[in-house]
């Protein structure tokens, strides 16, 4: 069974283009999460197994 754990960035896991990965902290970028679902140590390239997604949350503002 896949668990899902949702964690919240603060500007200092991130960087101009990525953030470090929450499980082996390794620089990733997001182009490459979104494109691969992994940290740059995942799959064939290392050992994180973390899972990685971008969420982009819209709020609306009342008016």
């Amino acid at each position: 069974m896949n668990v899902e754990r949702r964690v919240r960035l603060t500007e200092g896991d991130t960087m101009e283009s990525g953030l470090r990965c929450p499980e082996c902290g390794t620089y990733t970028t997001f182009s490459d999460i979104i494109t691969t679902g992994q940290c740059r140590r995942g799959g064939g390239r290392g050992s994180c197994e973390a899972r990685l997604r971008v969420d982009v949350v819209v709020e609306n503002r009342p008016e």
